[in-house]
Parts: structure tokens; C-alpha cells; sequence
């Protein structure tokens, strides 16, 4: 069996939650031939894994830093490279302004039907006409202006210098359809995002089968980003608008849309996905690498495994010390985890800083063995403002550890009794939690011993990969349809 992997700024060139779901659903699979078709920020970004043997091929498409595909894709732009204008405005243009109609006119009002049907139409041009010449003719950017400054809204505030950079990002976010999917039986897409659109293509011409696991939900992070980067309204709107429909695609040209917990259901179903098409598959671990083994820590410690990322909130996590610290004079914090954005990662140091935290705060950067971080720590704790199902929660409960964490996404739910939630960016009742905890080490202990009997119940690797062993077998072997209607 074929599957080709989807991934959007995670595998294998960043290392994380999703990442690690990636690699340990390849390595785990060893009879299924993996592609694995990788959207990455630009193209410096090196290979963070190195790729398991039943990998037989790694497609990468940087999204910026290029002036043109063909520079770093010249081997999957497979088209005839026709530059055609009867064909650009007899095919492509009534594609692109249906495409177009679906963005603009509001996340809630988009037909993710019409949507499939459409993108479907977009890769199949591409096929036979170049992507570069036909993404930069006078008559796309007209095409996309007019289609921007048609609602009086955006008519009336957005700037010139707004609609060419949005025109732009156009370019780059429809750049998945300009390259050949490759051949394979099932896709199988880690994300709702510009991702996506290969499944949504393969789904449109090919009649592909297509499994979407939904971690953090794509949809939610996008639009935090949005809002945190500052940028204008119009700007907003419209990437809001285009990601939302796309999302809404995704779930409509997926046989199988499997989230990784039942919190990420509820965002499916609220964009009309049926019961009957939702298949529960929580993260697994390895439980004979993540074991309940004695601590060498001899003051109190708090471990936290994450990505220095805005999404992880670690301002809360680090403003939290504060509180333990003085209660417990002597307790460090050890951060674990890669620097995901550099320019937050500054803040945080310069929050370490600021309030007097230097000796109590260590950051470790990425470790090869997480056990042992966690066999070291007291509490493991999460202050994140948005999660899927984190890893760092069930691996820490396989540990045996128990966890504090801010109650987003499936975290209540790996949790269960074994450990507490608390409302995200509210450092003092993060600490206040931590410091119950640091004070009764009995009553710690025990739950730590609770956390593993449920992580061994519910959340191992084994159960994880027999569970996609068998959705892949289903969908390869059932009848599907070749096109949406």
C-alpha cells in the first residue's frame, strides 16, 4: 500500500507534537510505502529526522523565499508549461473567480462543496499550463483586486499596499496545485490547511481516499496568529476567510476525519462533518521507553516539555514560578524543547530577566531522552493557550508524573482525575496548583501511579497504530467515488 503523508510546517523539518506523530506513525507502519508531501516556511529549513526506510520518496514545497517554483520544485512541476492566454481566460480565470467568490464572501457563507469542485478544476489547468506565467498575468491580479475591493468593506479601508501583498500571498498559498501528487492509494492529511488542498485535489480528479487527523485545530491557531501578528483588518479578513474555507473543504473531501481527541469533534461537527464520518484515535506511546522509574532530583521540580512558541504561552509558565518560588525557595523549572520563534523566545529571556528568575529557570533545549526529564521532575506542566492532544501531557502520565496543565483542547480529557487543569494565562493559579502538589508528595505520587494505569489503558502507541492499520485497509479496499458532486 501507498499513503502519501501531508504535513504543513511540522515533519520532517520541525521537531513537535505533530512530528512526532508523523515519524512514529511511518516507523510504526513498516509494511506501507510512505511519500511524505512536506509544506515548509522557506527553503533553509533543514531535516530534523532522519526518515524511516519505508520513506520511499520526501516532496518539499517552501511556501516563501523563492522567486519561482520550478527553483526548488523543477522535478514535480510536471505540466507541459503551456503559457496559453486563450486557455488562461477560458479555463482559468472562471476557476479562479469561483475560488475567489468562495473566500470573499465570509467564513460562514463558503460552499465547501462548490470549493472541492473548484480546486479540482485549478490542479487539473495546472497540469498542462505553467503555474508561474499564469499566477503573475495582469489579468489574476485584476481578477483578485476586483474581487477584494467588491465588498463595500474593504473598499473602504483596505489600502492599495494591502490588496498587492494579499494578491501575493496568493500566489504562494495556492502553490500545493502546482505540483504533481504523487502516485499512491490513500492521502492521508495531518492538518486542515494549505495541506489540504493536495487531498482535496487528489479527492476532486483522482477519487483518492482521504484520512484527516486534526491535532490543535487548524482553523483556532490560524486565527490566533492573525490577531497576534498585528496585521490590518482587510488582511485579517480575508486570510481568515480563505483558511476557514479551505478547512471546510478538507473536512468535505475527507472519507474519514480521525481527531486525535473528542474536544477537536466539536469544532467538525460545527462545521456540518457527519457522526458517521468521525473516528476517535487518541495519540499513542511507547510504554517501555516512557516507564515509571525513580527520581535523582533532591529539591522540587517542575519539568516542561514544549516549543518555545507563543502558542505554548511560556510567559504564564515562567510568571508562575514566581508564585511557587516563594513558597519553595529552591525549586527549578526545567524547560525542554526547541526555539520554534526567535523573537518570542527573546521575550521570554528577557522575562526571566526582568523578574529575578535566572537561577530558577533552565532552559534545556531538546532532548534525545524525554523520560529521563520527566523521571527528574515533581509536576510536569503545560501553560499552553491552544492544544490538540499534547504529547507532552500522555508521556508525562506514562511516566508516571502527574500533570498541571491549562484546560485547552484535549488536555482535561488525557488528564481525567490523575492531575489538574486550570484557565490558561492565569499564572497564579497555575502555580497555586503546582504548589498543592510540591506539598504533598504522597498524594502526588499516587496520582502520578493513577496517571500511568490510565496512559496504559488508553493512550498507547500499539493501540494508536493498529487503529490507522485498520482505517487504511478499510479505505483502501471500499468502493469510493472518483469526484464530490
Amino acid at each position: 500500500m501507498r499513503v502519501c503523508l501531508l504535513t504543513e510546517g511540522t515533519y520532517p523539518n520541525v521537531r513537535g507534537g505533530v512530528s512526532t506523530w508523523c515519524h512514529e506513525l511511518i516507523a510504526g507502519l513498516p509494511e506501507i510505502e510512505f511519500t511524505v508531501y512536506a509544506l515548509i516556511g522557506n527553503p533553509s529549513s533543514g531535516m530534523e529526522y532522519t526518515l524511516p526506510p519505508n520513506v520511499r520518496r520526501t516532496v518539499v514545497l517552501p511556501l516563501w523565499g523563492h522567486e519561482r517554483l520550478a527553483e526548488y520544485n523543477h522535478a514535480d512541476l510536471r505540466s507541459l508549461g503551456r503559457r496559453d492566454r486563450v486557455a488562461l481566460r477560458a479555463i482559468f480565470l472562471p476557476l479562479f473567480n469561483d475560488f475567489l467568490d468562495e473566500i470573499v464572501r465570509g467564513m460562514e457563507s463558503a460552499n465547501p462543496t462548490r470549493l472541492v469542485t473548484i480546486i479540482g478544476g485549478l490542479y487539473r489547468y495546472f497540469r498542462e499550463h505553467d503555474y508561474d506565467w499564469t499566477m503573475r498575468r495582469q489579468e489574476v491580479w485584476d481578477a483578485t483586486i476586483h474581487h477584494f475591493l467588491a465588498s463595500a468593506w474593504h473598499a473602504r479601508f483596505m489600502t492599495s499596499l494591502e490588496a498587492v501583498e494579499l494578491t501575493r500571498s496568493f500566489y504562494r498559498y495556492l502553490a500545493p496545485l502546482a505540483l504533481e501528487i504523487p502516485p499512491c492509494e490513500l492521502i492521508h492529511t495531518s492538518a486542515a490547511g494549505l495541506c489540504g488542498l493536495v487531498a482535496i485535489a487528489a479527492k476532486a480528479v483522482r477519487g483518492t481516499p482521504v484520512v484527516l487527523t486534526e491535532h490543535g485545530v487548524y482553523l483556532r491557531e490560524r486565527v490566533l496568529e492573525l490577531a497576534r501578528a498585528g496585521f490590518p483588518y482587510s488582511d485579517r479578513s480575508i486570510k481568515k476567510n480563505l483558511f476557514s474555507a479551505i478547512t471546510r473543504a478538507t473536512y468535505a473531501a475527507s472519507d474519514v476525519i480521525a481527531p486525535v481527541c473528542s474536544y477537536n469533534s466539536n469544532w467538525e461537527r460545527f462545521y456540518g462533518v457527519p457522526e458517521s464520518r468521525l473516528r476517535l484515535i487518541y495519540n499513542g506511546v511507547d510504554e517501555t521507553r516512557f516507564d515509571d522509574r525513580e527520581s535523582s532530583t533532591n529539591h522540587p521540580t517542575v519539568a516542561a516539555m514544549l516549543r518555545i512558541d507563543p502558542l505554548k504561552d511560556i510567559e504564564t509558565l515562567v510568571a508562575s514560578a514566581t508564585h511557587v518560588r516563594n513558597r519553595f525557595p529552591d525549586v527549578t523549572y526545567e524547560i525542554y524543547g526547541p526555539i520554534h520563534d526567535y523573537p518570542y523566545n527573546e521575550r521570554v529571556c528577557a522575562l526571566v530577566e526582568q523578574l529575578g528568575l535566572n537561577r530558577t529557570i533552565r532552559f534545556r533545549g531538546s532532548t534525545v531522552d524525554p523520560a529521563a526529564a520527566y523521571a527528574d521532575a515533581n509536576v510536569v506542566a503545560l501553560s499552553s493557550i491552544s492544544e490538540g492532544f499534547p504529547y507532552s501531557v500522555i508521556e508525562a502520565m506514562m511516566c508516571a508524573k502527574p500533570v498541571v496543565a491549562t484546560d485547552v483542547g484535549g488536555v482535561r480529557e488525557a488528564i481525567g482525575e490523575f492531575g489538574s487543569v486550570v484557565p490558561p494565562k492565569r499564572p497564579e493559579r497555575l502555580a497555586e496548583a503546582i504548589c498543592e502538589l510540591l506539598a504533598d508528595p504522597i498524594r502526588a505520587a499516587a496520582l502520578g501511579k493513577g496517571a500511568r494505569t490510565r496512559a496504559l489503558q488508553f493512550f498507547t502507541l500499539r493501540g494508536c497504530l493498529a487503529s490507522y492499520r485498520a482505517l487504511y485497509e478499510e479505505l483502501t479496499t471500499a468502493p469510493h467515488e472518483a469526484h464530490i458532486a
